[in-house]
């Protein structure tokens, strides 16, 4: 039996974009950027930053149809063969993304962690997941890729389409010491080349995006490592020349002849800028470039640039928005739709925490734990002369559908990260009447505690999660799970009870050094309850459940 809940019909036809489409052919799908009610009634075991907080609402965390989590870090839609995909660099390894290019010790960078086998790159990242959805609801885990080399750093991932050579292109981030990175595919769905190869050119390195222009050009935008550093004494606040190239019909090289620096670290710099985190896209005969604010995991403004021209000149479109609806901006995500192509921005919404670093007033650094973060998407609106409309930061979207599709999907549930499972601490699901199955899954995941803006308590929990079973009749059983053995994003493990009425699940640690989680969503069902237990006290969430993906 699946306790997954589902809106019902009433709150999706309450919706506007929903009433749209009783009254037209076109369908709609839900996404969901923030919860608005706290289920958890600010209980979490994830406190923010009070400089940051939950200013739009509470993060949620998306699963895909087989019940897992849906790391979406950085994620970037398209669509391709009649489907939506999305591709989303993943942390669930357990890597964390430290701020030793930014913070100083007596003149030195802090040390990096060490990560265990399976991490690649020397953030810590672990891959890149492919994710496909015929109705940008339901979401199908299509890939997994792990380059086997340990120089990539596979974050950022953007596909293209190469009419040329009839492949796809997956571009991955570059560092200092490289371009970027990029694989091919016969698919969007993979499998990708391995190892990937460096792409060909000049001036090309860190962010990026790929604009495509209504003749099936491409363009790169870079805003590269050559540049001015603004606080050498202690603080690496850089200022990044910007450059644009048209790619070269395979999309594995740039034309080198086309390119243009359509802004310098010294423009930049006299205009209190600091840009980086880029989107670039095509709409409507223009070209629009966004920009985030240069920080290591954090919200700031977003920037904006357009012309009528790929290569420039650029205008100065101003800010769109000021605190990146609590986020940081990470592309444009052009799409279909019944009336022509929509925009949707992408921006990595960073999870904050109290030990984060706070620089000149402002935070500056999220936490450590990237595999929480998610993705949240908000349309890009035009005015009549073409300019971009400020950003709003909807808690909910609604996205009209390609016109093969013709049903609007029921809305998600917005799951919440809970990890309140400690040492002192244990969560407890309750049912009565009893539940009864043969398999029982649900999702949990881990996360060391942050010990300050560049370290936290190890790369993995010092003690194992144990889950306690307790039946209407007959002995409890109980199970366990060591720290390798659980990933940092949500992931369904597996009991088996055979037949035997479930009145009571436990979830306890003895590990010292941070929490174990589960995954909770709004409750529905009257006979669960769900709650953390210390000092044998149970205290209940009212508003929430455990999600269990399976009986």
């Amino acid at each position: 039996m699946v306790l997954s809940s589902i809106f019902s019909a009433a709150l999706l036809l309450a919706s506007s974009a929903a009433v749209a489409d009783a009254q037209s052919s076109t369908a709609y799908a839900t996404y969901i950027n923030f919860a608005t009610d706290d289920i958890l009634n600010g209980d979490d075991g994830l406190p923010p930053h009070p400089l940051q907080g939950l200013p739009y609402g509470y993060p949620t965390y998306p699963i895909t149809v087989d019940g897992n989590g849906r790391e979406q870090v950085e994620a970037h839609l398209t669509f391709f063969e009649g489907k939506y995909w999305m591709h989303a660099a993943t942390w669930g390894c357990g890597g964390d993304l430290f701020v030793y290019s930014h913070v100083l010790t007596d003149g030195n960078y802090p040390a990096i962690p060490v990560y265990k086998p399976g991490d690649y790159g020397e953030d810590g990242n672990c891959g890149i997941k492919t994710y496909s959805s015929v109705d940008f609801t339901n979401w199908v885990q299509e890939d997994f890729y792990q380059p086997s080399i340990t120089v990539a750093n596979v974050t950022k991932p953007v596909v293209r389409y190469s009419n040329a050579t009839g492949k796809y292109v997956m571009y991955m981030g570059g560092n200092a010491f490289n371009n970027f990175f990029y694989a091919t595919s016969d698919s969007p769905a993979g499998p990708w080349s391995n190892p990937p190869s460096v792409m060909q050119g000049t001036n090309i390195n860190h962010d990026f995006d790929v604009a495509v222009g209504p003749d099936g050009t491409h363009y790169m935008v870079s805003d590269t490592f050559t540049g001015l550093n603004t606080r050498p004494d202690q603080w690496s606040v850089p200022i990044w020349d910007i450059w644009i190239h048209q790619l070269a019909p395979n999309l594995t090289a740039t034309i080198d002849s086309t390119a243009v620096r359509i802004r310098t670290a010294q423009q930049l710099q006299a205009q209190n800028l600091t840009l980086e985190a880029v989107g670039f896209f095509y709409h409507d005969g223009y070209y629009y470039i966004n920009f985030g604010f240069t920080c290591q995991n954090c919200a700031g403004y977003i920037y904006n640039y357009y012309s009528t021209d790929p290569l420039g000149s650029y205008t100065d479109g101003g800010f769109i928005s000021q605190d990146g609806c609590s986020g940081q901006n990470k592309g444009a995500n052009v799409l279909p739709s019944p009336d022509g192509p929509i925009v949707l921005a992408g921006n990595l919404g960073y999870r904050t925490g109290p030990t984060d670093v706070v620089f000149d007033g402002q935070l500056w650094h999220a936490d450590n734990h990237q595999a929480a973060s998610s993705t949240y998407f908000f349309p890009i609106e035009f005015n009549d002369d073409h300019t971009l409309k400020d950003y709003t930061c909807p808690t909910t979207i609604q996205v009209p559908l390609a016109t093969n599709i013709t049903t609007s999907p029921a809305p998600p549930t917005p799951f919440r990260l809970d990890c309140r499972v400690r040492n002192w601490q244990s969560i407890q699901a309750v049912f009565d009447p009893p539940k009864q199955g043969t398999t029982l899954e649900f999702d949990v995941w881990q996360r060391t505690d942050n010990l300050g803006p560049t370290t936290n308590a190890g790369p993995v929990l010092d003690g194992p999660l144990s889950v306690t079973l307790d039946f209407a009749t007959g002995p409890s059983a109980s199970f366990s799970w060591v720290p390798s053995n659980i990933s940092w994003a949500p992931a369904k493990i597996s009991m088996a009870i055979e037949g035997k009425q479930l009145a009571k699940i436990t979830l306890t640690t003895n590990a010292t050094n941070g929490c174990y989680g589960t995954l909770a969503e709004p409750k529905v069902e009257e006979a669960v309850t769900y709650g953390k237990v210390v000092n044998e006290v149970f205290t209940e969430s009212t508003s929430a459940q455990l999600y269990v993906y399976q009986f």
